[in-house]
C-alpha cells in the first residue's frame, strides 16, 4: 500500500470526485460511514463521546459521524464547535445534525469534571489540512485534551501533526491519540519513527477512492499489510528434503551470552530453514546440545569454515567484540557475497570500525534498534531527520536497514521505504531482536528476497507474540521462548 503525500491525498480526493463521479459531500458521508463501522466494532454505545470539530472538512467528518452515531443509539454525545460557519461540507453536515446532539462552542479548556473518566474524545479539528504549528486557543485546547482521562481517537491525523512536514511538528502541541482512523492509506507522520507514537494504533479505513489515481501516483514510501505477507509465503513441497530449504550460518554467542545465539538459532530453524550451523565457543557446546540439538556446531577459531555451502548468514547475537571475533567477522564482510543479516554486536563492531562499510553491498541487511542506529550514525540522539539520515546511509553504502521500533521501517539500498506495524508490547523484552534476526536469516536461506524476508519475519514474530500474549493473558509475562513456541501457529494464522 502506497503512502501518499498530503498534496497527493488532496489530488486523490479531487480525482475521485471528478471521475467516479461523486460529490464532495457524498464522499464525506462515505468517510463517516467508515468511521461509524469502526466505532460500532470498538466503542460501547453506553460510553460518553465528545467530538471536537474544526470548521473545515475534518470537522465535517466529525459532524457526520455524530449524526450517524446518534442514529445507532449512541445517546451520550456532545459536540464542541470552533465556529458555526466553515467549509460548505462542514455547514451542510452541521445543518443535517440539527439540534439532535448537544452542541457548544469550543472553550480553551474543557473541564474534566463535566465528563466521566471513560469518555471517548474525538479529535476532528484539523486532520491533514494543517500546515503550521498550533498556537493560541487551539494549542491550549489540545494541551487540555491531552490531560483528560478516557480514550482519544483522531480522525485522519491527530491535530498538530503535519502529514509530511515532520521537522515542523511541535510534539508538545499534538493531540496524543490512542487510535487514529485515517482514510485509504496512512500518512507519513502516522508511521514516521519521530511522530508515530502520537498516533497510537493506526487504523486505515477504505473509503473507495478511485484506484486509477492511486495506482499512478509515485511514492517511495509503502505500508505493508497482512494481505501482502500472505501472498509471499512459499508452501512446503511433499517431495522435498532439508537441502531444499537452505543452509544458514550463524556467527553468534559467547560463554556469557549464549541465550541470544540460541534464540536466533531456534528462530532460524522455526522459520523453515533446512540446516543451521552455529560458530560459537567450545565451552558452550553442552548448552547448545541441550537446548537446540538441531544445530550443527563449529568451534570458534581464527577461521570461518568454508562459506560456499551456505545460503544466508547472520552475525551478531550475543557475539561479543573481542579481537578473535572481530577477525572472523571481518572475514565474512570481505568475502561473503550472499544475504547477510547484521545485528547486535555486529552493528557495534561496524560502529567502531566504519571502514568495514567499504565491503557493503545490496545483500547486507542491518537491523538496529534506536540505540544501535545512533551509534552507527555517531549521534547522541535521534530527531525528526532520522528517516532521511537512514535513507542517505543506505544510498551511500548500497545496503539495507531495518530500523526497529513499535512501527519498523525497512529502507532499501535505493531509498525505498516500507513500514510495518505487526508488533506487540510483549516484544519489549530482551531477546526479541535476536529472534527477529534469526527469522530473517532463515527466510533468506530459503530463497526469500530481503524485502520478503523482513516482512514475513516481522509478521511471524508479531503474530506469535500476540498468540503468546493471549495464552499467558498478559504481555507482561511473555518471554522470547514463549514467542518461539508460537511461530507455527503464527504461520497457520496467515
Amino acid at each position: 500500500m502506497k503512502i501518499l503525500s498530503i498534496s497527493q491525498t488532496q489530488a486523490a480526493d479531487r480525482y475521485a470526485i471528478e471521475h467516479e463521479p461523486i460529490s464532495s459531500l457524498d464522499l464525506m458521508e462515505r468517510a463517516a460511514q467508515a468511521l461509524l463501522s469502526w466505532f460500532l466494532q470498538n466503542i460501547d454505545p453506553s460510553r460518553p463521546i465528545v467530538l471536537i470539530c474544526g470548521k473545515g472538512n475534518n470537522g465535517g467528518d466529525g459532524l457526520a459521524l455524530a449524526r450517524l452515531l446518534k442514529a445507532k443509539d449512541y445517546r451520550n454525545l456532545s459536540v464542541f464547535l470552533v465556529d458555526h460557519s466553515g467549509s460548505p461540507d462542514f455547514e451542510a453536515n452541521l445543518n443535517r445534525l440539527g439540534s439532535s446532539v448537544y452542541q457548544d462552542l469550543l472553550k480553551d479548556q474543557i473541564s474534566q469534571d463535566e465528563f466521566a473518566n471513560d469518555t471517548v474524545w474525538v479529535d476532528a479539528l484539523f486532520g491533514s489540512g494543517l500546515s503550521r504549528v498550533l498556537e493560541g486557543r487551539y494549542a491550549t485546547c489540545i494541551q487540555s485534551l491531552n490531560t483528560k482521562e478516557g480514550t482519544k481517537v483522531a480522525i485522519d491525523l491527530p491535530s498538530g501533526l503535519m502529514g509530511d512536514a515532520i521537522a515542523k511538528c511541535d510534539l508538545d502541541l499534538v493531540f496524543k491519540a490512542d487510535f487514529t482512523l485515517t482514510f485509504q492509506y496512512p500518512k507519513l507522520a502516522l508511521v514516521h519513527p519521530y511522530t508515530s507514537a502520537l498516533a497510537g494504533q493506526v487504523e486505515v479505513l477504505d473509503i473507495g477512492l478511485h484506484p486509477n489515481y492511486i495506482q499512478s501516483a509515485e511514492s517511495r514510501f509503502h505500508w505493508s499489510t497482512l494481505t501482502d505477507i500472505k501472498s509471499i509465503i512459499k508452501p512446503r513441497k511433499k517431495h522435498s528434503y532439508k537441502g531444499d530449504y537452505g543452509h544458514a550460518y550463524l556467527l553468534a554467542g559467547s560463554p556469557n551470552t549464549m541465550g541470544a545465539a540460541l534464540i536466533a538459532g531456534e528462530a532460524c530453524a522455526r522459520s523453515g530453514a533446512g540446516l543451521i550451523s552455529l560458530n560459537t565457543a567450545k565451552e558452550t557446546f553442552g548448552a547448545c546440545n541441550s537446548r537446540l540439538p538441531e544445530l550443527m556446531l563449529y568451534e570458534r577459531s581464527s577461521q570461518n569454515p568454508g562459506l560456499e555451502s551456505y545460503h544466508a548468514i547472520v552475525c551478531g547475537p550475543g557475539l561479543g567484540q573481542d579481537e578473535a571475533v572481530n577477525s572472523l567477522f571481518k572475514d565474512i564482510l570481505q568475502y561473503w557475497q550472499g544475504p547477510l543479516v547484521l545485528d547486535a554486536d555486529a552493528l557495534n563492531l561496524i560502529a567502531k570500525n566504519p571502514s568495514y562499510l567499504q565491503w557493503a553491498n545490496e545483500n547486507w541487511i542491518l537491523t538496529p534498534h534506536p540505540g544501535e542506529f545512533k551509534r552507527l550514525l555517531g549521534l547522541d540522539q535521534l530527531g525528526p531527520d532520522q528517516l532521511d539520515l537512514g535513507i542517505e546511509y543506505c544510498r551511500k553504502h548500497h545496503l539495507n536497514l531495518l530500523l526497529k521500533g513499535s512501527i519498523s521501517v525497512l529502507i532499501e539500498s535505493n531509498g525505498d521505504s516500507t513500514f510495518f506495524d505487526f508488533g506487540s508490547s510483549a516484544l519489549a523484552k530482551g531477546g526479541s531482536g535476536d529472534l527477529l534476526a534469526g527469522l530473517i536469516c532463515g527466510l533468506l536461506a530459503q530463497g526469500y528476497t530481503i524485502k520478503q524476508a523482513v516482512g514475513l519475519g516481522m509478521a511471524l514474530q508479531g503474530r506469535a507474540a500476540q498468540i503468546a500474549e493471549q495464552e499467558l493473558a498478559s504481555p507482561h509475562a511473555v518471554l522470547s521462548s514463549d514467542i518461539l513456541n508460537q511461530i507455527g501457529k503464527a504461520y497457520a494464522s496467515f
